[in-house]
């Protein structure tokens, strides 16, 4: 939930510094990561556990200055989502049942739509250099 909320924040920051469709592909993470956002805050509530705050502010995000750093911002909110995302499978695919089984789906669709949105970024700021073997493995 953490990196999804770090996620929602950081687009804001970078989405004004875009333009054309990489600012068009920045609306649609964002809508994208305030989705998931949400929707895991509802699933940590629905098994009557606290959802973590968002923070106030995210320093370690600034400065974004023009569009280079835009674009690097998102391969690293989309990273960092990675890293979450397969924490939570892992952790979900050491125990069994039903409720482990949903996890791992849920943590596997996240993780594969966090990379996919990184090569995407990768792709406009490094092109020849989108893609990366393991998602979510720094």
């Amino acid at each position: 939930l953490a990196a999804e909320q770090q996620a929602a924040f950081g687009y804001s920051l970078l989405g004004p510094r875009l333009s054309g469709p990489d600012q068009q592909l920045a609306v649609s993470c964002s809508d994208d990561h305030e989705t998931r956002r949400d929707a895991t805050a509802a699933a940590i509530a629905g098994a009557q556990l606290r959802p973590v705050a968002p923070k106030a502010d995210y320093p370690a995000l600034y400065p974004v200055s023009d569009a280079a750093a835009a674009r690097a911002l998102a391969v690293r909110l989309e990273d960092d989502c990675a890293v979450a995302w397969r924490y939570l499978y892992l952790q979900a695919a050491s125990a069994t049942g039903a409720r482990p089984r949903a996890l791992r789906a849920t943590a596997q669709e996240a993780l594969t739509a966090s990379a996919v949105r990184a090569t995407r970024w990768r792709a406009l700021s490094t092109p020849g250099k989108a893609t990366t073997a393991f998602p979510g493995i720094t």
